[in-house]
């Protein structure tokens, strides 16, 4: 019988692919998790690093570095010299994050000292204290900070330094003295030009990556702030149109109102004057047919004529100076205390006059206020039912606030065409407002603010 093997489900081509995408997202996160940390615990990173960089360099400190044997002469300050040495260089990395350029120079300076001092071939023999150490790691590192923080050419700068450095040292080699150097040249020239450029072109991203980000941020800014002007100037060219509009509204309720005062200063000083003459001869024609109807030969049919024209004149003369005082009452050139109080006394409820004003309106709101105050005692003696009401102006804040009260039986509300509905469009014109206030069963409170000036 044939046997037909199953592929493993453990090794099947899907489950490795599965295997793998899980191993390298796993990597990923690890990676990430370890840059996060790194970003978040900066000095904590450092100090895990020069201690790194102390600990690697204590057997070179204990037995000398390289192939060199230890001295017989070699003693404890010796050694403690070589560990302070090695300290300095580690602890540069501690302050590579605030003085990058500054740290790299204390370890640049000290790396020259060791190519001068501690590395060289035959007579006389190289300085103990200055010989190369694992500690100068630090000098890659620092460089990768100055190439990530400072501008290029300053990073630059130190790329040749470490260059130069190093091909000295390499010079200086002992191995590079013998006979089959070339290998051993190479693979040192390799190593220490590969790590040298590594770091700077690693800082040297970082860097670039950071002039981009800081670019863009510039970008916004420069974008946020010229939108910022053209808000700025939208809002300037618009407040100045809302100027120019209130001071040509005003400009055209203050020139209406001058025409008013003349329309019915002419009417008063020209046909009212004329109609009273008039008036005054049709009565005395009267009173002379009058005298002779009483004599032989009267004319009565005359003098009925007569009587009617001379009614007829008196009744338009009256609708003449009706006309006249609703157009601009003549009372409101002595003021709007004066005009109100001479109003309240044509209604026929009892009704309290209170005017406080500092400072005189416009002849324009002084006429608004009065054909307010008219409509309102009109309404208060038609519609509301009450016994007795008050009027009171206040000024302050260049507003003027008047309000009408009465005890009446309330519920007045602005109807779409009354009179309480005109009076809110009159008192709009000017930016005014119109608030009422009148619960069922009363009192009613109405409140016009309008401005000071039209």
């Amino acid at each position: 019988m044939l046997e037909v093997s199953r592929p493993d489900p453990a090794t099947a081509p899907g489950r490795e692919r599965g295997s793998a995408s899980r191993s390298a997202t796993y990597a990923e996160h690890v990676l990430v998790n370890v840059a996060g940390w790194l970003r978040g615990h900066a000095r904590l990173a450092d100090a895990l690093l020069a201690a790194a960089l102390l600990a690697f360099s204590v057997p070179q400190i204990a037995f000398g570095a390289g192939d060199a044997p230890v001295p017989p002469s070699l003693t404890a300050p010796i050694r403690a010299l070589l560990a302070a040495v090695t300290v300095v260089l580690a602890a540069t990395v501690l302050a590579r994050r605030r003085y990058p350029v500054a740290a790299f120079g204390v370890a640049a300076a000290i790396g020259a000292a060791q190519v001068a001092f501690g590395v060289q071939h035959g007579a006389p023999l190289p300085v103990f204290a200055l010989q190369p150490t694992n500690a100068d790691l630090a000098i890659p590192v620092l460089l990768y900070t100055v190439a990530a923080n400072r501008p290029r050419r300053v990073s630059v700068a130190a790329l040749t330094v470490c260059l130069a450095g190093s091909a000295v040292a390499i010079a200086r080699w002992a191995p590079a003295h013998s006979a089959y150097a070339g290998d051993a040249v190479l693979g040192a020239a390799g190593a220490l030009g590969g790590l040298t450029l590594a770091a700077w072109v690693l800082g040297d991203s970082v860097a670039y990556r950071y002039r981009r980000a800081r670019y863009a941020v510039v970008e916004a800014r420069a974008a946020q702030m010229e939108a910022e002007r053209d808000a700025q100037a939208r809002i300037a060219a618009g407040a100045e149109r809302a100027r120019e509009l209130q001071e040509r509204r005003a400009s055209a309720v203050d020139q209406s109102a001058a025409r008013l005062r003349r329309i019915e200063r002419d009417l008063h000083d020209g046909t009212q004057v004329r109609l009273a003459a008039l008036a005054m001869m049709l009565g005395e024609i009267k009173e002379n047919l009058q005298q002779a109807q009483g004599a032989p030969g009267g004319d009565g049919h005359v003098l009925k004529l007569v009587s009617a024209a001379h009614r007829n004149a008196k009744e338009s003369l009256t609708e003449l100076r009706d006309l006249a005082r609703g157009i601009h009452p003549p009372v409101l050139d002595r003021g709007l205390a004066a005009a109100l109080g001479s109003l309240a006394d044509t209604v026929a409820l009892p009704v309290e006059v209170d005017v406080r004003t500092c400072q005189r309106p416009s002849a324009s709101i002084e006429a608004i206020a009065y054909f307010c105050a008219a409509e309102l005692l009109a309404n208060m003696t038609k519609h509301s039912g009450a016994s007795r009401g008050a009027i009171s102006v206040s000024d302050g804040g260049g507003r003027v606030l008047m309000e009408a009260r009465d005890d009446g039986g309330g519920g007045a509300w602005p109807a779409p065409g009354g009179g309480l509905a005109g009076l809110r469009e009159r008192v709009q014109t000017v930016d005014g407002r119109l608030s009422i206030d009148s619960p069922p069963g009363g009192p009613t409170s109405i409140v016009i603010e309008l401005p000071g000036h039209a």
